[in-house]
């Protein structure tokens, strides 16, 4: 069902149908039931947290010096994160932690070359959403420091993230 074609029900029901509706998806899906608590409640260092641990659970896998880490999920839990809408300066700040946390989990080891593209594609975004928002310049400042910290990541990875954004936008 379209979004309009869902705007046109919600037209034609009753303020008392609509309250039931809400409640009745509260009740039944996890999800709906998440939004709406953020919805009355915004505590967005509690959301942020979440999502962060849950990101940190997914490069945390590994076998045998082999990262297991899925980019479809990572993309996923910041897909699902920017659904709550919490500001874009927070959207960005989580979209960082992601790139920190992939440096630093890949010093200890290895990623395969779609995690690595999937990590320059969310690099890609953060500097879009910034711009954007216009505080690329900052945005840019801070994650060209992270790329030449030697401590972070390999030279190799560092450097392709580098290439990557360069692409969009010299650094």
């Amino acid at each position: 069902m379209s979004k309009q074609r869902l705007k046109k029900e919600i037209e034609q029901l009753e303020r008392h149908q609509l309250e039931q509706m809400i409640l009745d998806a509260y009740a039944a899906k996890k999800e709906i039931k998440e939004y709406f608590d953020f919805f009355l409640n915004p505590d967005v260092e509690k959301l942020t947290e979440k999502y962060k641990v849950a990101i940190s659970k997914e490069f945390s896998r590994s076998k045998r010096g082999h990262s297991k880490a899925r980019i479809s999920t990572v993309k996923k839990l910041i897909k699902e994160f920017e659904g709550f809408q919490p500001g874009f300066d927070v959207e960005i700040d989580l979209l960082f932690y992601v790139i920190n946390y992939a440096l630093l989990t890949e010093t200890t080891v290895y990623f395969s070359e779609t995690l690595m593209k999937g990590i320059a594609a969310i690099a890609q975004k953060m500097i879009e959403l910034a711009d954007r928002n216009l505080v690329a310049d900052k945005v840019l400042m801070n994650l060209t420091a992270l790329l030449h910290d030697e401590n972070s990541g390999s030279r190799y990875f560092r450097r392709y993230i580098r290439e990557s954004i360069e692409a969009i936008r010299p650094v």
